[in-house]
């Protein structure tokens, strides 16, 4: 089960300064490193099923296929290489994080509250009021991550 969260986009929340990361918006060209980020970052997790390479290529084809914010979508680089995106689009008109993810490697280090607040950010400064997203139960890492940038349940929306 994926509980419904919501974050208010009027009351800021201060995007962190993670040493060494250069964050910038999604291409179509990402594709393939969002992929394979995709694939090691959910494996060996709650939200893992099983996907393969080609399973991973077929999901971010898929979002960046359907109503896609790429602007307000961004990936953070660390020596070149992408380590950490959030995946933003619309679902029902309003903003929604469909994925935020980390290669192994570096989680811990900020770098998906650098994505998501820099996502925050720039969905505000372009006037939206809020975003939703869901979470998969006894998701902790998720939970933990999107509680700390003000995300509430909103349960029977």
């Amino acid at each position: 089960m994926k509980p419904r969260y919501e974050i208010d986009l009027t009351s800021p929340v201060p995007v962190p300064d993670v040493e060494n990361a250069f964050a910038r918006s999604v291409t179509r060209d990402d594709l393939d490193s969002l992929a394979r980020l995709m694939l090691d970052a959910y494996v060996g997790t709650i939200d893992y099923e099983g996907e393969d390479l080609e399973g991973a290529v077929d999901e971010v084809r898929s979002y960046l296929d359907h109503r896609p914010l790429l602007q307000h979508s961004f990936v953070a680089e660390l020596g070149g290489e992408i380590a950490s995106a959030v995946l933003v689009s619309l679902l029902d008109n309003t903003p929604f994080i469909g994925y935020v993810m980390t290669l192994r490697a570096h989680k811990g280090e900020g770098l998906a509250q650098l994505m998501t607040t820099s996502s925050m950010s720039s969905l505000a400064e372009d006037g939206h009021r809020n975003i939703v997203l869901y979470i998969t139960e006894g998701n902790k890492p998720s939970e933990a991550l999107f509680r700390s940038v003000g995300a509430v349940p909103t349960p029977g929306r």
